[in-house]
């Protein structure tokens, strides 16, 4: 019985090792701290964790240079740097979406953050005509009615210090399901709403999931109390997706009968407009003659509404620690609100062109802050990066905050300047280098509609309040993600402000 066992291993790590060999021979070649066989960087898990990944990337390429490799296990993570590998791997058609991304089909299923080839091209065809500027324009009025929602919630704290993350995750959340589904889900106004704790939950799993190598292997996650409490806000979510979908097909059936249109309305300028939603498009769509089926709808509108409510929400809790960090600043955003005359006006696409400085502050923030740190790809055939051959199953980390605080590229990185983003001063900036939205053929779909959410709600905050730290040295503290960087630990204070005009 011994010697088959022993026959066995024998034969079992021989197979392990053959398979593995040219992904170790790519790894032995690239600079990186010390390994163990099998068991890899086993002294850094605990430098990997959300509080202290950050520190570790930073420390990890000034020892080992601009490209390093970590060993987890047998699995080979290469962490990039420069711009120009950046472009080549943003641009690979070979390269999907790193494994570990896998882990939120649970939600997603295939929808396009993780999916790839002809799958993800032809569902980014169906989806952008979502994303018209003229589609957009037409959600401006919904988005500063939450922003209105938002604006009383903060002044119910009548000058008391408050952590906002809550009220703008919610704020976010209300804005992206009624533009994408047409559903108003009221959660600012409800603490308690079922769908809003499902959607924070489900996001805070699944990233807990992502950042712990042992919650990968499904044998273990299946088997823990995450686990269970995931798949609850899970049912949850497909609960309120079900229900949305069956009236909006509803809807579509009898406005194809009866001529009657159904659609949310918004008002302008007294004049009633039909707004179609991201779920309409979804709906309408057909790719080779065939519609889209309930799964493959379901995927769509939850990958935009999870990856737009976390990457937004953290956004904004850069930009408002930004405006009490730095008066000064802020300052020069309210000049700007009281020049263009938007002191008491309605907020449109036009208005918030013209605030131009509100544009560079808002590019300063996502790039000092980096609301996305890190995103990934995945060899899944022999490929040339950066001049160096990778073979098949390698995971390449590209490190956006690294680019986006290289001195090379950026003078004084260390410093908050909205200036440095003005044209003039911008031309040097090599391409790949400032990406906060990723780029290449998969640059985030909804880049626009975030940046509109923020623009709006930076403006209805600013012209009611004036926003400041509770306490002047306090501490930011950072809790880095594999997809987003969220917020924890400061609080601030919103005084109304007595604006002129």
């Amino acid at each position: 019985m011994s010697l088959v066992l022993i026959l066995f291993l024998t034969c079992a790590l021989c197979y392990f090792i053959r398979a593995k060999w040219q992904i170790y021979a790519v790894g032995r070649r690239i600079p990186g701290p010390w390994a163990l066989p099998l068991v890899g960087n086993v002294q850094m898990l605990d430098k990997l964790k959300p509080e202290s990944l950050f520190q570790s990337l930073a420390d990890l390429r000034s020892k080992f240079g601009e490209t390093y490799r970590l060993w987890l296990g047998p699995e080979l993570w290469v962490f990039l740097h420069s711009p120009e590998e950046t472009r080549e791997a943003l641009n690979d058609p070979t390269l999907t979406r790193p494994a570990v991304f896998q882990q939120l089909s649970v939600l997603i299923g295939n929808g396009l953050l993780i999916s790839h080839g002809k799958h993800w091209e032809t569902h980014r065809r169906a989806l952008s005509p979502a994303f018209h500027p003229h589609i957009l324009s037409g959600f401006t009025p919904a988005i500063a009615r939450y922003g209105d929602e938002l604006v009383r919630k903060l002044r119910a704290t009548s000058g008391m210090p408050i952590e906002v993350e809550e009220c703008l995750f919610a704020c976010t959340l209300d804005a992206i399901i009624e533009t994408s589904m047409g559903k108003q889900l009221n959660s600012l106004t409800d603490p308690h709403n079922r769908y809003t704790h499902a959607f924070h939950k489900t996001s805070e799993l699944l990233f807990k999931r992502m950042t712990n190598p042992l919650l990968g292997l499904d044998f273990i996650f299946r088997r823990t109390k995450m686990c269970r409490e995931l798949y609850a806000s899970l049912a949850v979510i497909n609960e309120l997706m079900i229900s949305v979908i069956d009236a909006r097909v509803e809807a579509l059936q009898l406005q194809a009968e009866f001529g009657l249109d159904l659609s949310p309305a918004t008002s302008e300028n007294g004049i009633r407009k039909q707004r179609r939603t991201l779920l309409d498009t979804l709906l309408t769509a057909e790719i080779d003659g065939q519609k889209l089926t309930r799964a493959e709808i379901c995927d769509e509108v939850n990958t935009f509404v999870f990856a737009g409510v976390d990457t937004t929400t953290a956004a904004m809790c850069f930009v408002l620690y930004s405006l009490g960090k730095y008066p000064a600043e802020q300052q020069k955003l309210i000049a700007e609100i009281e020049e263009n005359s938007l002191r008491y006006a309605d907020l449109t696409v036009d208005a918030l062109n013209r605030l131009e400085y509100l544009d560079l502050f808002i590019k300063e923030v996502l790039r000092y802050y980096t609301v996305v740190p890190l995103t990934g790809r995945q060899t899944t055939t022999d490929t040339v990066i950066g001049g160096r051959r990778y073979c098949a199953d390698i995971t390449l980390w590209i490190n956006l905050y690294g680019l986006a605080h290289d001195e090379k590229y950026f003078e004084s990185p260390e410093l908050f300047r909205p200036m440095r983003f003005v044209n003039t001063q911008n031309e040097r900036l090599p391409a790949y280098v400032y990406i906060p939205f990723s780029g290449g053929p998969h640059i985030c779909i909804g880049r626009k509609y975030a940046l509109l959410i923020m623009k709006i709600l930076t403006v209805q905050i600013l012209r009611n309040f004036e926003v400041q730290l509770s306490n002047p040295s306090e501490v930011l503290v950072l809790q880095a993600q594999m997809v987003l960087k969220s917020l924890q630990g400061f609080n601030l204070i919103f005084t109304p402000r007595t604006m002129e005009g």
